[in-house]
């Protein structure tokens, strides 16, 4: 019996976008991973961190997520499908938490002490974290980052827990909870990022 050339490969959302229409976010998810992973490389190595040093390492991290979320943000706006563009909720509540979060993040490097590290590198998480939460839920149906969105929303939440915890054990401590979930969601967010452009790279586009 043939096969039904319009039946979705097994994991993916029954209204996923077409490969032609998730070949675009491959980019911004390969560029937040890459952000991530260059953040806990950082943090790994460094063995005698400066507490000016960690506020703009995660000034700088923000900032790198809050870019690449935008660029997402603008490439799923562009799908031709309007079922699978974000819903103004999720562009809402993305822009909002990722703005806020880049911004927390430079205003560290104002007052670049270990507990106030700790208090804004915790909200700024935590906010990273609740916009992944929602886009995959809100979009569970329908878009391939939804798991790993998901993931890395938890991954984030629970370091935003975490951080005040460690104020006290000093920056290199912080530092350590930071570039542990970078590291995390940066694993994560690479093998997602490769899996779209092979995925689209392999499938072709079926009327």
């Amino acid at each position: 019996m043939p096969e039904n050339p319009s039946t979705q490969p097994a994991g993916v959302p029954s209204g996923a976008p077409a490969p032609s229409e998730q070949r675009p976010l491959a980019g911004p998810v390969i560029l937040r991973a890459i952000v991530a992973l260059v953040f806990g490389a950082v943090t790994v190595f460094w063995g005698t961190p400066t507490a000016a040093g960690a506020a703009w390492g995660l000034a700088a991290y923000f900032v790198g997520l809050a870019a690449a979320r935008a660029w997402l943000l603008r490439e799923e706006g562009r799908a031709g499908d309007s079922a699978v563009r974000p819903t103004a909720a999720v562009r809402l509540v993305s822009s909002a938490c990722f703005g806020l979060a880049a911004a927390l993040g430079l205003g560290l490097g104002a007052a670049p002490e270990a507990a106030v590290i700790a208090v804004g590198g915790a909200v700024a998480f935590a906010l990273t974290g609740v916009a992944d939460v929602v886009a995959a839920v809100i979009g569970r149906a329908r878009s391939p980052l939804a798991r790993d969105e998901l993931i890395a929303g938890a991954v984030h939440l629970g370091a935003g827990v975490l951080l005040p915890f460690v104020a006290g054990l000093g920056v290199h401590a912080l530092l350590g909870v930071a570039g542990g979930a970078a590291i995390i969601t940066g694993v994560l967010l690479l093998i997602g990022g490769l899996s779209l452009r092979h995925d689209s790279a392999a499938q072709p586009d079926v009327a």
